[in-house]
């Protein structure tokens, strides 16, 4: 039987082609015919800014969502934590995989013993992050948290050629690129809640390509990872976040219920506002957004209302 080819649209860092890779790596096997194309992103071509300055919600996605709607690509596969809550109208959120390790990483520059707990007092930490910033100020507000922008491979060269005593990653992508040597510790969610969907992919298709969306949702969703994640992203999207605003956010499945934890931060860490709750794996989205109200009750709803006038 003949089958279309479909075309990925990626990224064309290292990380965005193993991702790609691997989605189509799971469609040939499945006996459809794949090509990939890459497409630079206005992320990727800023790096010299803070991803917070950039003021983007769609900064690595856009061009991406342009070739779909033009139907130059069929699907476009991302990192979870890169896609904005709200699509594009005519584009979904067709699949999601199954999700690696959620955690951060700290990655120590060569010299330097020990993990986190073990630096030195006003140890330099390198990401751009704000959420991660927020976290580790508000655990040690000794730390000196400096921005580091580019690849996870330009990123560990710098660290090693420089004076930070270390850097925090995203722990899926140094374990994707091999890099899993470079680990040393990867941090506790009690310390530091990841970024809403960090660790999963998420694919991108047109609404109305009916064929590869039951393609993708067929060889590709993940349920359990779905469910978790949706959660993240519905608190994500009532509390109107994004790059530039430090909300971490985390979702479990344990003994068939559905934990949800999150937290907002002051960029200087001074105030944290921190809770979870528990439902059903079938409505993540309400418990999403119940998570959300009770976060904005707490103080959560000033504390976005400054970082959002400051910047």
């Amino acid at each position: 039987m003949h089958r279309p080819t479909r075309i990925i649209g990626t990224r064309g860092s290292a990380l965005a082609l193993w991702q790609a890779h691997h989605v189509r790596d799971v469609l040939t096997a499945a006996g459809y015919p794949v090509e990939i194309r890459t497409i630079t992103t206005k992320g990727d071509r800023i790096l010299d800014v803070p991803l917070a300055e950039i003021g983007s919600k769609a900064l690595f996605t856009k061009e991406l969502d342009e070739a779909l709607l033009r139907g130059e690509i069929h699907l476009a596969v991302h990192s979870l934590k890169d896609l904005p809550t709200a699509l594009p109208e005519g584009l979904c959120l067709a699949a999601i995989t199954e999700r690696a390790d959620p955690r951060d990483a700290f990655i120590a520059h060569p010299s330097v013993a020990g993990g986190l707990a073990d630096l030195p007092e006003g140890a330099t930490l390198a990401t751009s992050s704000l959420r991660r910033r927020a976290q580790l100020k508000a655990w040690r507000p000794d730390l000196t948290i400096v921005p580091v922008r580019g690849n996870v491979d330009t990123r560990l060269a710098r660290l090693d050629a420089g004076t930070w005593h270390g850097m925090i990653l995203a722990t899926a992508g140094v374990v994707r690129l091999e890099r899993t040597d470079r680990i040393r510790e990867r941090i506790d969610p009690a310390l530091m809640l990841p970024a809403v969907g960090q660790g999963a992919l998420g694919v991108v298709c047109a609404v109305d390509d009916e064929a590869t969306r039951a393609l993708l949702r067929r060889h590709l969703h993940h349920a359990p990872t779905a469910a978790a994640t949706l959660a993240e992203r519905a608190l994500l999207r009532r509390l109107e976040g994004g790059c530039q605003v430090p909300i971490g956010a985390l979702g479990r499945l344990r003994e068939g219920r559905l934990e949800l934890e999150g937290c907002v931060a002051s960029l200087d860490g001074d105030r944290l506002v921190r809770d979870r709750l528990t439902g059903t794996p079938g409505a993540p989205e309400a418990l999403g957004g119940a998570l959300a109200e009770r976060l904005l009750a707490a103080g959560a709803g000033a504390l976005l209302d400054e970082i959002r006038a400051d910047s």
